[in-house]
């Protein structure tokens, strides 16, 4: 299949607008999703020849890789993944039941202006406040990572599995450090 009969695939324009903004399409996104799905070799190969790299990661979602880097923004989308990660793991509550709980979650009940450290944290990331906080959860929706369920809840969508992930293999690997240092004679 060449480049011209590529042009052709359903959908084309949204999903390319869609992941050129920074979402990331999952089944969620219906027939956007579908049919990156159904065609995806094609659509990557399309994409490639226009500069862009379209990842389909092993949790069911699309999105552009960024050989950049991402700056301000993905700083306090990490560190907001890490705050829930770290509560959430203290207070031993399993990740995935806690994080995709269909109910979602309530922005004023997030834990991440409940400890000082989180606090300085958020606030180094240039989230000092609720009103950022719930800016910044505004800012995951238009990535694809939350769904706005009501007027202050949200739940999780795959996508936000791809900070998820590696937000636990940091504490992983941080909670094995600490384990060695521990033992250290």
């Amino acid at each position: 299949m060449n480049i011209d009969d590529l042009v052709e695939k359903p959908y084309l324009r949204d999903a390319f607008n869609l992941l050129r903004a920074g979402r990331h399409l999952s089944a969620d996104d219906g027939p956007v999703f579908l049919a990156l799905r159904t065609d995806f070799d094609e659509y990557r190969t399309l994409f490639a020849a226009l500069g862009f790299d379209l990842v389909g990661h092993d949790r069911g979602f699309y999105y552009f890789q960024s050989g950049e880097d991402l700056g301000k923004e993905a700083a306090q989308l990490v560190v907001f993944f890490f705050v829930l990660v770290e509560a959430w793991g203290d207070a031993g509550h399993d990740l995935e039941a806690t994080a995709f709980d269909p109910g979602g979650h309530v922005i004023d009940d997030l834990p991440h202006f409940t400890r000082e450290s989180w606090r300085a944290c958020m606030g180094e990331a240039g989230v000092p406040d609720a009103t950022e906080l719930t800016n910044l959860v505004k800012k995951l929706e238009r990535y694809g990572f939350t769904e706005r369920v009501g007027d202050d809840r949200f739940r999780f969508r795959s996508p936000a599995w791809r900070f998820f992930d590696l937000c636990l293999e940091v504490w992983r690997e941080t909670e094995a450090e600490n384990e060695d240092v521990e033992e250290a004679p």
